[in-house]
């Protein structure tokens, strides 16, 4: 069921991912930075929030990883 579900939020920040590098093709460099910043939050976030909080914890976790990768100064 962990599975299932880490594989569901894999696919969430992957569609995050490409819907953000879609909506900005003019500036692919900056945009590459900051999806692979975007993707590698929302892994850790999920990992985190696995540990602390089970299957709820990891979605949160996912979440708020996302939005920091994202936020993140180069």
């Amino acid at each position: 069921m962990t599975i299932k579900q880490t594989g569901r939020m894999a696919s969430v920040a992957l569609a995050v991912a490409m819907g953000l590098f879609m909506a900005f093709p003019t500036s692919a460099d900056a945009l590459s930075k900051r999806t692979k910043n975007t993707i590698g939050g929302a892994v850790v976030g999920a990992g985190v929030g696995h540990l602390v909080g089970g299957s709820d914890g990891a979605k949160a976790g996912a979440v708020v990883g996302a939005i920091a990768g994202n936020q993140k100064k180069k």
